[in-house]
């Protein structure tokens, strides 16, 4: 009896001790739970002290003013990041891209990424998904910046068609006759134009059409009017012939033959331009540029080729500059302007997605510039920038490989651009920042290196106003 009461109290107590010990192990187990949140809730504010140290001393050695900033506050955290919303897309565009391997300047097959989106990306209006994605490559070879995917075909004749609506002018056109615009004319707005033009460039008014229109021509005439001064000092002239590409009105074929003579010839991107360098200036324009497939439908060769924007918006600009080389004469001259310089928002802290619209599928510096001109036959004879332009006179020539920049030359524009892709992706607005997320916080840690990010007086994280690339 006494042996069965004894295992009687053991099984009790094994039980009774059995039970503790599991809420025992329930408690350490939610301690243990408990101590690991506080471990990562002072592994984030030892992350966050040690960050915000850096971004103070970086103030410090920068000065001790304090950081003008714009914008509203950055979030630290990708998962702060809200997904991208789908493009509003208009639709009517076909399809029809292609996607380079080799620099189409050049022909070079090594390339680096440098930015993958155009101005599409901000805009609410961007005719589908895939628009607003290019992929802007460096060419290791001219140095040329290219889009690797591009529109071609009817889906960037769809784009030049829709002109205004593809850069962003929505709801600028204007009841009057736009001059500069790619609206097809009707019978009354060429009337008009004409009645315009038989006053004069220089008519103090100008009938029906009112005073702002053939203004519009004048301006241009004097805006100009450098162009006319590089190349009439620079070349000996006589009688030549001339083709004039996107002329804004004809005014600098114009110019050239009222002092030397011989024959001008066109082509507009519009029909108003059209009209225009027609009534204006009486220069032959029989047809629109085409900026994919590019010809000349006038017969003879020509020593001089005036082209404005032509290499930015060339879908194929060897072909376009071999196409020029065939139909020069021997020693003739090719004469570049307003092709934009990259400069202009790698030093000057504009949004690189904004400034690349989707028309611009080259962009370069003169250097670059220089180089796919040799690829293509034409040696550079003259180069300067005018008001933030690359300018280049090139004289008809042999092709020949270009030399390419050299690795450290290459690495410290590699590096320009890529401050500059980080600013442009921190100037986006919160709704587009999604796009970037899986980049975000190394993306800081370079801004902030940069100089780009900084700390305002509450520690928030803002844009800096004064960061340069």
């Amino acid at each position: 009896m006494k042996e069965f009461a004894r295992r009687a109290l053991t099984r009790a107590g094994q039980v009774v001790l059995h039970q503790f010990e599991r809420r025992q192990e329930t408690l350490r187990q939610q301690l243990v739970k408990r101590l690991d949140r506080l471990d990562e809730r002072v592994d984030k504010a030892l992350a966050q002290a040690q960050q915000n140290a850096a971004l103070l001393s970086g103030s410090r050695g920068r000065g001790s003013v304090r950081t003008a900033t714009r914008g509203g506050p950055l979030p630290r955290h990708a998962s702060e990041l809200a997904a991208p919303a789908a493009p509003l897309a208009t639709g009517g565009l076909s399809s029809e891209t292609e996607t380079l391997d080799a620099c189409p300047c050049c022909g070079a097959a090594e390339f680096t990424l440098v930015s993958e989106y155009n101005r599409f990306l901000t805009s609410a209006h961007a005719p589908d998904a895939c628009a607003s994605r290019y992929n802007y490559s460096l060419c290791h070879g001219c140095g040329v910046v290219f889009a690797r995917t591009r529109p071609v075909g009817n889906r960037f004749r769809t784009l030049l068609e829709r002109f205004e609506d593809t850069l962003g002018r929505h709801g600028k056109q204007g009841s009057g006759v736009d001059l500069f615009g790619s609206r097809r004319l009707s019978e009354h707005d060429a009337t008009r134009i004409r009645e315009a033009a038989s006053h004069g460039v220089f008519a103090s008014c100008n009938g029906h059409l009112g005073a702002s229109a053939m203004s519009a021509v004048l301006r241009d005439r004097l805006a100009v009017s450098a162009h006319v001064e590089i190349l009439s000092s620079l070349l000996q002239l006589s009688a030549p012939r001339v083709l004039e590409l996107r002329p804004r009105f004809g005014a600098i074929g114009a110019a050239i033959r009222r002092q030397f003579g011989g024959e001008t010839v066109a082509l507009p991107l519009f029909e108003a331009q059209q009209l225009v360098v027609r009534e204006v200036y009486g220069t032959q324009a029989d047809a629109l540029l085409d900026y994919d497939r590019f010809t000349i439908p006038y017969p003879g060769a020509f020593d001089l080729v005036i082209a404005n924007h032509m290499m930015t918006h060339a879908v194929r600009p060897a072909a376009l500059l071999t196409t020029l080389r065939e139909r020069m004469t021997p020693g003739g001259h090719l004469y570049l302007y307003n092709e934009p310089d990259e400069a202009d928002f790698l030093d000057t802290g504009k949004s690189m997605f904004k400034t690349l619209n989707p028309f611009h599928l080259q962009t370069f510096d003169a250097a670059s510039l220089s180089r796919a001109l040799e690829a293509a036959g034409f040696r550079t004879v003259f180069a300067t920038k005018y008001q933030g332009n690359c300018v280049v006179l090139a004289q008809a020539d042999e092709p020949r490989a270009p030399e390419p920049p050299g690795g450290k030359a290459r690495g410290r524009r590699l590096g320009r651009y890529a401050a500059a892709r980080d600013r442009s992706i921190l100037m986006l607005p919160p709704a587009l920042r999604g796009h970037f997320r899986q980049e975000w916080e190394a993306l800081l840690a370079r801004a902030f290196d940069n100089g780009l990010v900084t700390l305002d007086e509450k520690g928030t994280l803002r844009l800096s106003r004064e960061g340069r690339l």
